[in-house]
């Protein structure tokens, strides 16, 4: 125990003498620190472990407890768990042995190895005068090219080397913050071993226990000597850094020197290789090229030959050239592979080293800039094409001259002289050495097609590895900070930033010392701005046309559709001058290839084109303008607007100017105080005016939510790109900064390409209308009517009366075109997303409802799905049946439920994929669905019974949207159906709500469900003794009188009783709609009437005959006064 605790103590005062350290910085005292360090720790850590059982003994205690059969006590357990931790502390505490022992190695040979490197460099400078390409002259092509496959692969192997050095001495330079911490890390678990040590040890002797043999304090004695052992072999690091960083140093410089050698030779190689082909095509020529007879006698046939000999000799020449050629392509791609590749090797590797310092961030843009611009060839693959062909042909010509006499006879007859040995000879002599030169031409043009087939693979590889290296090096770029973060450090620190700003700052690109490296290519710029000249001497004769456009506008005869294209073009022709010379200027730079063009250039290609579409969008709400006179905007609003464009406008200048010009410098933002003071004003006044400009809309509450709150979130993104900056991701937000001006453009471009189609559809409704009312006056005319043919001025008409379909798929189209230049702006941005998904929010375990590792991305995108989910269900079904449904000949209902089954589908679809972005498991999810819908089903009996009866509505539908209907004695029509309950307007405008169930369960009269036709019974009684056929007849005219009444069923008239008081007929008529069912009755009853008081026909009615008995017998009948019979006399 004693040992430890003085190790414990002795490690608590280390902590203090390496602060001093870290003050005084001095050489000598690390090192004798660090020996100290070693010495003690290695006794102190060598005398606890003595004090614990060997390995073996722990290994037989731990098997002595896995041996019984039956279950281990809690405390055997816990013994067992104390006896593996301490095994495998020992086996780390061996490892960190080992290691400490290799590094104690490669300090003891650091000094032998750096002066053996030294002699190497320098026999290895002294050498490089020796390379020539006279001693590869001599020697044959077959050991060429085996040399150049050697070299090859040596290169290969020293830059694997090379890339292997430069990881070490990235870690070297950042092991004092790692070395550091690890220490702090290594204390600190000191001391909670410590304290875990002695709160066992007191509970041991409490309870009267052996301490000898327990096996938690074995763990911890063993877990605490592994932490000493850590914090020796970290101060051994921290001690020997420099030392073995000059080492490495002094291995990268060989290195590089032994590439740059292994690189001229393997170009030496491949010149010597060059001309020893050549040479060959060169003798293959001369020899194919042999002195005849009967070429000096001028025969056509054997010239003809000789010919097409030279032809292919100069085809084998060029082929050896081109070989030569696509070689040395080849060998250029594949060193750039090569180099791409072990970058992408050491990548991983670099980061997890150099993790959160700034250095990563400088290292990542190197890497970025030094990888290559790659331009593949599109026309390799037509080459390749050629090349088989080629092949192919020559092989056939190799067939054709094997058989050089017979085809030399051939020749001759098929040219119609006279075959002599001497004329046969001859040409047999040609066509053997056009054979020879055919083989030759097909040997070069496969060499030639395996390198380009080679060189095509190489560049696609190269490619490929460059693209996705450089989407991790954007990734990792996008999320490290680059710069410290403004705090009280940089504060006292900001009058050396501003002096060293003033003496080197960007701003001295633009003084005229500095334009002395201009060249020619800076005229490239002159035509822009002789444009823009141009745009200038022609500004009175745009503003006049302008000016006579403006006056057509609102003109039933000659206002047009392109009417406002034309004035927005003209608008922008006028706006432009400025801007265009301005980017004439920064296209001119950047051609000249200078300093000046690398700082400046960029930045002045980025202001022209902010000043160009400020300037246009304030053009377009000048007075009486565009926005005024095509748009009806009022002029109020426009003033208003074109005040806030300028305020923008001003802020943005240097916003994208120092965000341009930034991409270019490697000084930070935080040590150029007179930049960072000026963009951060720029962003805090963007954001302003962003806002200022949302919030000018009349009346504000007028602005639906959703897009207020979307415009306040982009005036706030500007104060978002501030605090990047002060926290030091100044990279992340500059990058932001160019892609967010351009997305302000393109809302600016959406808005008046929206106002623009809003008034072509207008303009041509109005034309329409104006185009039916002609019409009708036409019809009139042909008619007959009076008056003649007038033409009256309408009044535009207004936007709200504009064909809604036409609107909605016009600003469809308009959206989806706007997120695709959305997507084309934010595009290569949408890889550093990729980050995201390697930090985790959930690790998933057995038994857990989610699968995988739940991430930020995973979180990010369920939430994209449930907006895009919410969107579609509130959007797609109403457009689906405005664009496809409504255009169908549908029944009455039909569009509705299937614009409501659409909206059920997208959120059930939108559910299911979120919780599969989240990583939720079926097969588990499935069990808690179960569950959960047994318990709803009975907890919620009737909110399912009526979401089920919805469903079933919506299938079968027994009733519709506008069907009519009675259900006991509720009559109205059906106006909604929803999940749960369906909406019942009745014949007095009320709305009644009834559940779903109830249409399922109870009895219902749908009266427009197949059939609209409906009849009506109409009842009448006439007086006893009226003409029965009359009445038929009179009934019968007037049902066929009535336009309401249909032909088919027929009308029926029926005498049915024989009344007291009448003779009851009843008049049966069918109606073609609910509707006509009271207006139908009203006008048949009216007309009855009428035609029964023609014809005399009495109505009856209920009449009573009293009579009055007297005591006498005698009775009387009672009758009205005005009937009684005159009285007798007498």
């Amino acid at each position: 125990m004693a040992p430890i605790s003085v190790s414990a103590a002795f490690l608590v005062s280390v902590e203090g003498i390496s602060n001093v350290v870290r003050f005084t910085g001095g050489w000598v005292v690390k090192g004798l620190l660090a020996l100290w360090l070693l010495i003690a720790f290695g006794s102190v850590a060598v005398a606890g472990v003595d004090q614990v059982p060997s390995q073996e003994e722990l290994s037989s205690r731990l098997a002595e407890l896995e041996a019984p059969e039956g279950e281990l006590t809690a405390q055997q357990t816990r013994d067992k768990n104390a006896l593996e931790a301490a095994l495998q502390a020992y086996e780390r505490l061996d490892a960190m042995n080992e290691r400490l022992d290799a590094l104690n190695q490669r300090v003891e040979q650091a000094p032998e190895q750096l002066s053996q490197l030294e002699r190497e460099l320098n026999e290895l400078e002294d050498n490089n005068q020796q390379l020539s390409v006279n001693s590869l002259s001599d020697t044959p092509l077959e050991e060429l090219e085996a040399q150049q496959s050697g070299a090859v692969v040596s290169l290969q192997q020293l830059q694997s080397q090379l890339a292997e050095v430069n990881s070490q001495l990235l870690a070297a330079q950042t092991l004092p913050e790692r070395a550091q911490q690890a220490i702090s890390d290594a204390l600190q678990r000191v001391e909670t071993l410590r304290r875990q040590y002695d709160e066992r040890e007191g509970l041991l002797a409490d309870r009267q226990l052996s301490a000898a043999n327990d096996a938690q304090l074995i763990q911890l004695r063993l877990e605490r000597a592994l932490a000493e052992r850590e914090v020796a072999f970290n101060q051994r690091e921290l001690s020997a850094n420099s030392r073995l960083r000059e080492l490495a140093q002094q291995r990268r410089d060989l290195l590089s020197l032994q590439i740059d050698h292994q690189e001229q030779r393997l170009n030496l190689l491949q010149g010597a290789i060059d001309r020893q082909r050549r040479l060959q095509s060169e003798q293959a020529i001369a020899d194919a090229a042999r002195d005849d007879p009967l070429i000096a006698e001028g025969h056509p046939v054997v010239l003809r030959a000789q010919q097409i000999n030279q032809e292919l000799s100069l085809e084998l020449l060029r082929a050896t050239d081109r070989a030569n050629s696509i070689v040395r392509e080849n060998i250029e791609a594949q060193r750039q592979l090569d180099h791409v590749r072990q970058l992408q090797r050491s990548l991983n590797e670099q980061i997890d080293a150099i993790r959160g310092s700034q250095l990563l961030s400088r290292i990542l843009r190197e890497q970025r800039q030094s990888l290559p611009s790659i331009m593949p060839r599109r026309d390799l693959q037509d080459e390749i094409a050629d090349l088989r062909l080629k092949q192919f042909d020559l092989i056939r010509q190799r067939d054709q001259l094997r058989q050089g006499e017979r085809l030399a006879t051939q020749r001759l007859e098929e040219a119609g002289l006279d075959v002599t040995p001497g004329l046969v000879s001859s040409l047999s002599r040609l066509y053997q050495s056009r054979r020879e030169l055919v083989e030759q031409l097909e040997q070069s043009y496969g060499s030639l097609l395996s390198a380009a087939i080679e060189l095509q693979l190489n560049q696609q590889q190269l490619l490929t590895t460059t693209q996705e290296l450089r989407a991790t090096i954007d990734e990792q770029l996008f999320w490290v900070a680059n710069s410290r973060p403004l705090d009280i450090n940089w504060l006292r620190q900001l009058p050396a930033y501003a002096r060293m700003e003033w003496r080197e700052g960007e701003w001295r690109a633009i003084l005229p010392s500095r334009w002395q490296g201009l060249s020619w290519p800076v005229l490239n710029g002159a035509p822009l701005i002789l444009i823009s000249l141009l745009l200038l001497g022609l500004r009175p004769r745009i503003k006049s046309r302008l000016a006579a456009i403006h006056s057509q506008i609102g003109r039933l005869k000659s206002d047009t559709q392109l009417h406002t294209p034309k004035a927005v073009l003209l608008n922008a022709l006028l706006a432009i001058p400025g801007p265009l010379a301005l980017a004439g200027i920064g296209v001119g730079l950047r051609a000249a290839q200078g300093s000046l063009a690398d700082s400046v250039a960029p930045a002045l290609l980025q202001l022209s084109l902010s000043w160009a579409v400020v300037a246009w969008g304030r053009r377009l709400l000048v007075a009486d303008g565009v926005a005024e006179r095509h748009f009806t905007w009022s002029a109020g609003y426009n003033a208003r607007l074109r005040t806030l464009l300028r305020g923008l406008g001003i802020a943005l200048l240097p916003v994208v100017g120092i965000a341009a010009m930034s991409g270019q410098m490697e000084t930070p933002l935080a040590q150029r105080p007179v930049a960072l003071g000026l963009i951060t004003t720029g962003l805090l006044a963007m954001s302003w005016w962003l806002g200022k400009l949302i919030l000018s809309h009349i009346p504000f509450f007028g602005v639906r939510l959703f897009r207020l709150m979307l415009g306040l979130a982009m005036a706030s993104v500007p104060l978002v790109f501030l605090g990047l900056i002060a926290w030091g991701y100044e990279y992340t937000a500059l990058r932001l900064v160019g892609r967010f001006a351009i997305t302000l453009y393109l809302l600016g471009l959406w808005i008046v390409v929206e106002a623009t189609v809003v008034r072509s559809l207008a303009v041509a409704a109005r034309r329409l209308a104006y185009r039916r009312a002609l019409a009708r006056r036409r019809a009139q005319v042909q008619e007959g009517a009076e008056g003649g043919l007038e033409v009256v001025e309408e009044p535009p008409l207004d936007m709200e009366k504009i064909n809604s379909q036409s609107l909605r798929l016009s600003k469809l189209i308009l959206l989806i075109g706007f997120s695709a230049l959305l997507y084309l702006v934010w595009s290569d941005l949408l890889s550093v997303l990729g980050y995201l998904d390697h930090v985790s929010l959930w690790d998933a375990e057995d038994g857990d409802l989610v699968d995988s590792v739940l991430s930020i991305s995973d979180v990010f995108t369920a939430l994209l799905v449930i907006a895009i989910t919410i969107i579609m269900a509130s959007n797609l079904p109403g457009l689906l049946e405005v664009m496809v449904l409504s255009r169908l000949a549908l029944k009455q209902g039909s569009a509705y439920a299937i614009s409501s089954l659409l909206s059920y589908a997208i959120v059930g679809s939108g559910v299911v994929m979120s919780l599969a972005t989240l990583g939720v498991s079926w097969d588990k999810l499935q069990w808690l669905v179960a569950a959960l819908s047994v318990g709803l089903g009975f907890g919620l009996q009737e909110i399912f019974a009526n979401f089920i009866s919805g469903l079933i509505i919506l299938f079968e539908r027994p009733i519709r949207i506008g069907d009519t209907i009675t259900l006991g004695n509720l009559h109205g029509t059906v106006s909604r159906i929803r999940i749960r309950a369906t909406t019942v307007t009745d014949f007095d405008r009320k709305e009644i709500i009834i559940p779903n169930k109830t249409f399922v369960t109870d009895q219902l009269i749908n009266w427009s469900l197949s059939d609209n036709i409906t009849r009506v019974v109409l009842t009448y009684g006439v007086a006893h003794g009226s003409d029965l056929a009359k009445v038929h007849t009179l009934l019968r005219q007037a049902a066929d009188e009535n336009a309401r009444v249909l032909a088919d069923p027929e009308p029926q008239v029926f005498c049915l009783s024989y009344g007291n008081h009448s003779l009851n007929f009843e008049l049966r008529i069918f109606v073609n709609d609910l509707v006509d069912r009271l207006f139908a009755a009203d006008e048949v009853n009216c007309r009855v009437d009428e035609l029964f008081r023609e014809a005399g026909v009495r109505v009856a009615f209920e009449q009573m005959d009293v009579w009055l008995h007297r005591d006498e017998g005698e009775s009387a009948k009672v009758q009205s006064v005005k009937h009684l019979p005159p009285p007798t006399l007498g």
